[in-house]
């Protein structure tokens, strides 16, 4: 059997989709069950509001930082503690119980979290791949936006309706 051995800089941009793969599907999949949250937590459509324009006003203003520290310190520690960041804080918003939490969670730590990963990703790539492959390998770590928006956005609609249902049944049993 014949061993494939795909190169190093191949290799970082297959990593690199699949990590902006899930950055992009976890936006999405917030937006996708937001109506449940909402109801969950008993919020208003302004509380949800604040969220997301906390989680994009914190994300702007963490990108240019990313970029600084990405020419100043090591790229790949900076992808590294963006992926615990935000792959943590993602996990932690699950079981937010006020709006306080919230917006800590979700727009604070994994907005700051994923603003750190484009910077230097995009910097790595661009670092290992010379003229002929540079805007290939971007392009092909750009379509992990697409994909992860699309892919996500159903499977977190299909996931939410099933336990949904399964979780307000068992609620109403109890009850």
């Amino acid at each position: 059997m014949k061993k494939i051995c795909i190169p190093y800089k191949w290799e970082l941009v297959i990593l690199l989709w699949i990590a902006f793969f899930f950055n992009q599907a976890d936006r999405q999949i917030f937006n996708v069950v937001l109506p449940m949250i909402r109801d969950d937590l008993n919020l208003t459509d302004a509380d949800m509001g604040l969220v997301a324009s906390v989680l994009t006003l914190v994300y702007g203003l963490l990108v240019p930082v990313a970029g600084l520290l990405g020419d100043k310190i090591s790229k790949k520690k900076i992808i590294i503690v963006s992926l615990v960041v935000w792959s943590g804080a993602t996990l932690l918003t699950g079981i937010s119980t006020t709006l306080i939490e919230l917006i800590f969670l979700r727009s604070i730590a994994t907005g700051g979290g994923e603003a750190f990963y484009s910077p230097s990703a995009n910097a790595v790539i661009s670092e290992n791949h010379g003229e002929n492959t540079r805007a290939t390998a971007l392009s092909i770590h750009q379509t992990a936006l697409y994909i992860g928006i699309i892919s996500s956005g159903y499977i977190a609609g299909a996931l939410a309706e099933i336990y949904g249902c399964i979780y307000n049944r068992l609620l109403l049993n109890i009850l």
